[in-house]
Formats: structure tokens, C-alpha cells, sequence
């Protein structure tokens, strides 16, 4: 689905149309390498969930003045958008996940963070992929064929097991400046992983930090086979893929300048899952452009995830479907079905699964309103996702419009035994699930609200 996003003076509720979503390709090492192995993991699940989608993603029409990926509009985040998140960096990086536009039916993921390194540092990071086997999670192998002016083309080379996937990249290296900062672009020309764009924002902040922009958006329908299959599953496998590794690309670019400059993150402190405080009207603008999540991150130890979002629709229809156990345990992923077991004093017990062949991943949640109108919390019980902690509400903007309000915690490697290896000690590519999980529930509750009749 996509939102037109409106200016809060003109129009104010989204426009709902429907789309697909793409996938990003980052790039490979040994605590690390683990990364590629978790991909393919993860991959096999979600070819089988996208099995279960193809026919109806591949029924949604493209825009009418559609443009391939590595062309459409990669705008990143305007000044007022970045003075208005950079209070949260504090608490770890920012990401927005767009809506489909007049462009393109695939949207674009940008994440926003802080580095405790000088922007001409991260900088020099982002702009030698000859060194990226070296702390990027996926890439065995660089190899730079020339460097022209501000360009730089390379290909790479990932192989895991019996795959071997090879894809060739540009990069332009525009001149920095002490206080505008540096921009890098990546285009991706083709390969296994499709076609597409990276763009690399570094903004000085103080002497010793900067803060990094990362947007991305690549379209890997006519990529190899196995990308294709992935593909073809529709907004929620792909933006899950996009998601989590566009979060491994971030996050492995900051610990690695962070490193360079001898920084060290201080220890974290376990913290109790609270309730975000936003004045969320601020963000109605932003948030016509896409969803937000929010990382409450220290050191590699997520806490937790906030998100906000526009629901296109009343705060009396949003509530009915946040407070049906069968609508939310089938908004936990693509495929998903549930069915309720009790109803108790304590809320009411349903049970969830997605019906994948082989590695089936379902369990028992309880569902409970804290009181009437009040934030509803979702308790794993049994099974996948047992200590899942899911609270939602929502906000009624002044045109009478529902926000959705999220915050939550849960161990993505909860979900099979299989998962839970591969990730073991991979916290990029496991934070990057977490917020991937966020967005679809969100997502799936906002279009389910929408279909709900009258």
C-alpha cells in the first residue's frame, strides 16, 4: 500500500493505493559473516511466506510514470525532517520507512544516527569499499576496476554455501565541506541483487561526531532467480529484507568509524519497557511521507523499538481492530492466522501461526486493554516469540484522524531454533528484524482498519 502524503493544512487524511516494496544489498566478514548466513536463513522463511503472497502483489499496478530504481528519487531527509528527529539520537538511531510515490511502487528505507566520530572519518569509511570485507556483514570480496574523478566503480562477490551472487557497483564521491558535510552515492548497475541506489548524508555535528543519513532503495524483480523469489512476495517480505539489511549496512559503517577514532561505547544498563512520550502532532507532516521507528539502542543491546504512524482513518475504527486478538495475531507477519483460546479476567489468550512447511513458527499471546480506551498490550506466552512485550495505542489528531503509537520488545531469535543459531552474536542484522516486525504490524493494522466496513 502506499500514502499520497497531504500538508496537515491541506487535506489532511492519506491516500490510500496499493504498491509493492523493495530490497536493499549491502555487502561481508567472520563474526560478522554470520550476517550471510542469517540472510539465507531468514530467506528460506520468507520465499515460503512469499509464496503464499505472489499472485496478489503481482496484481497491483505500478504508478503510471513509474521509473526504474536507480533512477527514482532517493531524497533522503529535509532539514526541518532532521531538526525534528535529532532529539532521539540520542537514544539510537531514527528510521522512516517510506510510502510508494508517483515514481516508484517501491519506497525507499532511510535510517538517521549518530557517530561518535568525525564526519571526514565516516566519510573515508563509506568511500574505499575496497576495505568494506572487513566490517560489512554480507561481502567476501571487493574489487575496485577504476577510480575517475569523483567515481569509483567496483564489484563485489558474496558466497554462502552453494550460492555464489556477484554484482557491480558506482559510487561518486562528491567533495566534502567543513560544514555542509559529504554526500556519497552508490548506484547498483546489476547483479543478483538487483538494481538500485544507496546515498550516504554525513553532517558534522560537533569536532568529534557527526550525524549519518542512509537511504536506500533497490528492485530486485529482475535479479537472479533466488532474489526474484524473494521479490515476489510482496510489501512484506521485501520490506523486511530492505529493512534488516540497510540496518546492517548502518550500523556496521558507525561501529567500524567508531573504532577507527577509539571510541567506546559506554556499558548499558537494563532499562524497563515504557511508553515513548511524543507530542506526535508535530510529526503529521513526516508522517505523511512514511512511518517511523524509533531504536532505543546502547552499545549492540536494543532495549526496545517506539514507532508513530498515520492511520488514514477514525481513533473508533483503529481501536476495534487493536483489540481483536485474530486481527493482530494475523498482522504479525504475512500469512499469519489466529484464533482465540479464552477469555479471562487477565485478558483474553490466543493462539497465532504462519503455516510455513518445515519450519512453522507460531505460539500462544494474551491480549488485554488497560482500560477502556486505554493502551493495549500483547504478552507472548508460549512458543515463538514467548517473551514478546507489544504495546499499542493510539492519538486522535486535531482533523480527527488516528496515530498509532507502538512500543516493544522481542527477540527475533525466539522464532526457530534455526534462526535463533544463525543470529547468535549478529545484533546488526537481528536489530534490523526487529524494526523490519514493527513496521509490518503497523502496517497490517493500518490497512486492516481501513478495510474494516462501516
Amino acid at each position: 500500500m502506499r500514502f499520497e502524503g497531504n500538508h496537515v493544512g491541506g487535506r489532511p487524511w492519506p491516500v490510500l493505493c496499493h504498491a509493492s516494496v523493495s530490497v536493499p544489498a549491502p555487502s561481508g566478514p567472520p563474526c560478522v559473516r554470520s550476517a550471510a548466513r542469517a540472510l539465507w536463513v531468514v530467506t528460506g522463511l520468507l520465499m515460503a511466506l512469499a509464496a503464499q503472497t505472489t499472485e496478489r502483489a503481482r496484481a497491483q499496478p505500478p504508478p503510471p510514470n513509474a521509473v526504474g530504481a536507480d533512477m527514482a528519487r532517493l531524497r533522503a531527509l529535509l532539514p526541518a525532517e532532521r531538526e525534528l528527529l535529532m532529539p532521539h539520537l540520542d537514544d539510537g538511531p531514527v528510521m522512516l520507512t517510506e510510502f510508494s510515490n508517483e515514481q516508484t511502487e517501491l519506497p525507499a528505507v532511510t535510517l538517521m544516527a549518530r557517530v561518535h566520530a568525525p564526519a571526514a572519518v565516516v566519510a573515508e569509511v563509506v568511500s574505499h569499499p575496497e576495505n568494506y570485507g572487513a566490517f560489512m556483514p554480507a561481502l567476501d570480496e571487493v574489487e575496485v576496476h577504476t577510480r575517475q574523478g569523483l567515481q569509483v566503480a567496483y564489484s563485489w562477490h558474496w558466497t554462502v554455501a552453494i550460492f555464489t551472487l556477484r554484482g557491480d557497483n558506482v559510487m561518486t564521491v562528491y567533495p566534502g565541506h567543513p560544514t555542509r558535510g559529504h554526500l556519497i552515492e552508490v548506484t547498483s548497475t546489476n547483479g543478483d541483487l538487483g538494481v538500485g541506489r544507496f546515498l550516504f548524508r554525513i553532517y558534522p555535528e560537533t569536532p568529534d561526531s557527526c550525524v549519518l543519513v542512509f537511504a536506500t532503495r533497490i528492485d530486485m524483480r529482475d535479479a537472479n532467480y533466488l532474489s526474484q523469489q524473494m521479490a515476489s512476495g510482496g510489501n512484506s517480505v521485501n520490506r523486511t529484507i530492505n529493512i534488516a539489511l540497510a540496518m546492517t549496512m548502518l550500523l556496521a559503517t558507525i561501529d567500524e568509524a567508531q573504532r577507527q577514532v577509539g571510541y567506546t561505547a559506554p556499558p548499558a544498563t537494563p532499562r524497563p519497557l515504557v511508553r515513548p512520550s511524543f507530542e506526535v502532532d508535530r510529526y503529521a507532516d513526516l508522517l505523511g511521507r512514511g512511518d517511523l521507528v524509533f531504536l532505543h539502542l546502547e552499545g549492540n543491546d536494543l532495549h526496545g523499538v517506539s514507532s508513530l504512524a498515520r492511520s488514514g482513518t477514525s481513533v473508533e475504527r483503529m481501536r476495534r481492530i487493536m483489540v481483536s486478538p485474530e486481527e493482530f495475531g494475523e498482522s504479525l507477519m504475512e500469512g499469519s492466522r489466529s484464533h482465540t483460546i479464552e477469555v479471562t479476567e487477565q485478558g483474553t489468550r490466543f493462539g497465532w501461526i504462519i503455516p510455513v512447511p518445515l519450519v512453522s513458527v507460531g505460539g500462544e499471546m494474551m491480549l488485554r486493554e488497560t482500560e477502556p480506551g486505554g493502551a493495549i498490550e500483547v504478552d507472548g506466552l508460549s512458543g515463538s516469540l514467548s517473551s514478546a512485550l507489544f504495546r499499542f495505542d493510539t492519538h486522535a489528531f486535531p482533523w480527527r484522524e488516528a496515530a498509532i503509537v507502538g512500543w516493544s520488545r522481542f527477540d527475533p531469535g525466539e522464532t526457530t531454533r534455526l534462526v535463533r543459531r544463525v543470529i547468535d552474536g549478529n545484533a546488526y542484522f537481528s536489530h534490523g528484524l526487529v524494526a523490519a516486525v514493527q513496521v509490518m504490524i503497523i502496517r497490517s493494522l493500518r490497512t486492516r482498519s481501513q478495510r474494516m466496513p462501516y
